[in-house]
């Protein structure tokens, strides 16, 4: 499996302003538009698969310029769609307060002499928040590339000086 990081982050220093860093964006753009889309925002960044490469574990990237004493700081996180992000949010939650809440019932009514059957129960909810969790990391594997190619995106366009189309 891969490193324990739910979304990981962007954090690039750039020694230009952020009108500069997001020409230079825009000048790196041209030459991935069949991969990627970007959309920009005054300092507000968000990169995404191109549609015609998407599938349902394919990631999602939105960054901010920030404007320093020494240059920008481009900052920001690579991570599933946020409704997905929401969707296995929900189901952890859902699954980890099932259990909590058959457990501790379950447990009293035995204490009491009646039927645990929360209790035996329990357990199923403990189970899918483990599917949950290897669900997530199978899509986590699954946009490992396209997820690389987002950083080395953003990485190519901050790197390169050339701010004229080509």
């Amino acid at each position: 499996m891969t490193e324990i990081s739910i979304r990981p982050k962007i954090r690039h220093e750039v020694a230009q302003d952020p009108d500069s860093v997001r020409k230079m964006l825009i000048a790196h753009e041209q030459f991935h538009e069949s991969e990627l889309l970007f959309s920009k925002k005054h300092n507000h960044c968000t990169i995404e698969i191109h549609p015609t490469q998407q599938h349902y574990w394919s990631p999602y990237a939105t960054f901010n310029l920030e404007k320093t004493e020494s240059g920008t700081i481009v900052r920001g996180i690579v991570g599933p769609r946020p409704n997905l992000l929401a969707s296995f949010m929900v189901l952890y939650v859902f699954s980890l307060a099932s259990f909590t809440i058959c457990a501790v019932i379950g447990t009293g009514m035995l204490s009491l002499n009646k039927s645990g059957l929360l209790l035996y129960i329990s357990p199923v909810f403990l189970l899918l928040f483990i599917a949950t969790y290897l669900a997530a990391q199978f899509g986590k594997n699954k946009a490992t590339h396209q997820t690389k190619q987002i950083k080395e995106f953003i990485a190519g366009a901050l790197l390169s000086n050339d701010l004229s189309p080509k």
